[in-house]
């Protein structure tokens, strides 16, 4: 590729890293056989990730001489720690399964033939609950990753607020009380 090549490829890529992170709902990523460099960058720019026993992930682009472009430097501190990010973006290494999911990298670890139907099950799961406060528990949650315990008690009080007050809430506990599935009007 020439450089102009690799510059409208990143402004695609930059694009489709960004509105994965900026989607208003959880994400799922099932991940089964290699995800590396892009793959693993699209990998954290999801809420959950179940992967297949036999996955392998990593940042290898130092190897090729490149830094990762789809959030890696960014993303990996914030859901594993500044020490296992650098080894893993320093080195290039790839790392199975079974130690991602050490590392906090993978969230579940499931038999290879699984991992599509058991990362289906936990979107659905997810989509069962209200989406109002889904919606809102999720926006809490990614905002207060980078402020401090207090503003992120703000965050949350917001979230709270939207969810209590919504129609949600009141077919929520409707549902409870009646002992039957919700309807939720957020839908």
């Amino acid at each position: 590729m020439r450089d102009r090549d690799f510059m409208a490829q990143r402004l695609v890529f930059r694009r489709m890293f960004d509105a994965v992170r900026e989607l208003p709902v959880p994400t799922v990523a099932a991940v089964r056989g290699w995800a590396l460099g892009g793959g693993m960058e699209l990998m954290l720019c999801c809420d959950l990730v179940v992967a297949a026993e036999d996955a392998v992930v990593g940042v290898p682009e130092v190897t090729l001489g490149i830094v990762p472009g789809g959030g890696a430097t960014q993303l990996l501190a914030k859901r594993i720690g500044y020490g296992k990010a650098a080894d893993l973006l320093f080195t290039g290494r790839k790392v199975p399964a079974t130690e991602a999911e050490r590392l906090g990298l993978v969230d579940r670890l499931v038999p290879a033939d699984d991992v599509r139907a058991q990362a289906l099950e936990l979107a659905e799961r997810i989509a069962a609950n209200s989406p109002v406060a889904v919606r809102n528990a999720r926006n809490a949650l990614r905002r207060s990753l980078d402020v401090d315990l207090a503003a992120g008690l703000d965050i949350e009080d917001s979230a709270w607020r939207a969810a209590v007050f919504s129609d949600d809430r009141a077919e929520g506990v409707a549902a409870f009380v009646e002992r039957r599935p919700a309807q939720w009007p957020g839908h």
